[in-house]
């Protein structure tokens, strides 16, 4: 924890830099200090680092300080940084990761209702909705596209005598299912 956040503020080869030390963030001087005075004296003021926390800047545009720093979950820390994913609903902004954490559901899945314009508690609702618009796979308007379709993609004819039907209702060409059938048994006898 230490040494990484002394690099992220004074290392120009590395990756983060320009997100801390780029912009200006610094570590104080007490807490730089070579030669193991700079980590014992951070541990003085920040404390052993519990399990599974990270350090976290109560104001994310001041310095790695004694007064600004404080231990969280990494799961915290995520709502607090620049990058953090936020949904408007009905005029109002939140956080994903925060309804999330309140709904148990997935971070995604709020974002993509919030993007279909759903109210606050059709977004938080737990019951798995389905888009029935058409674009997504098994909507009804590709179910017409594919039942349009007179021939399967071998170029078998989708006729009476030909066609399969699935119980949950998929159309498959018989000729290509038998000839899947024969290449599996064919395979199994091979082993």
């Amino acid at each position: 924890m230490w040494y990484g956040m002394l690099q992220r503020c004074e290392n120009k080869n590395l990756k983060q830099w320009p997100d801390y030390g780029g912009r200006g963030i610094t570590v104080c001087a007490r807490w730089a200090e070579r030669g193991g005075s700079g980590f014992r004296n951070f541990v003085a003021d920040m404390g052993e680092r519990p399990a599974g926390f990270q350090i976290d800047r109560t104001d994310n545009d001041g310095n790695y300080e004694p007064g600004n720093c404080q231990w969280v979950s990494r799961k915290d820390q995520q709502k607090n940084q620049s990058v953090t994913r936020k949904v408007i609903i009905e005029g109002q902004e939140y956080i994903a990761a925060v309804l999330s954490d309140v709904t148990g559901l997935k971070t995604d899945t709020i974002i993509e209702r919030a993007k279909r314009g759903l109210t606050l508690l059709e977004v938080t609702d737990l019951k798995p909705r389905r888009c029935l618009d058409g674009l997504a796979v098994g909507g009804i308007a590709n179910g017409l596209r594919q039942r349009s379709k007179t021939h399967c993609p071998q170029g078998h004819e989708y006729s009476e005598n030909n066609t399969y039907f699935s119980p949950l209702g998929h159309r498959t060409c018989k000729t290509c299912r038998a000839e899947r059938e024969a290449a599996r048994r064919e395979k199994v006898a091979a082993k």
